[in-house]
């Protein structure tokens, strides 16, 4: 497996490309983003997110 990857991650790009992706790479790259800046949650999530910890006595931490 180790030589497979060498393999891809050595390969010539195509015109536009940074680099080679393999498997698993762009969930790793978003994975360090979510853990470097947090998650993005859309505004009617947290509005409701909010409610229910109003109705159920949470404190809702932003």
């Amino acid at each position: 497996m180790d030589k497979w990857i060498k393999r891809f991650r050595s390969a010539k790009t195509v015109a536009g490309q940074a680099k080679v992706l393999i498997p698993g790479d762009p969930e790793r790259e978003i994975e360090n983003l979510r853990m470097k800046n947090g998650v993005p949650v859309l505004k009617p999530v947290i509005e409701d997110l909010k409610f229910l910890g109003e109705k159920f006595s949470v404190d809702f931490i932003h």
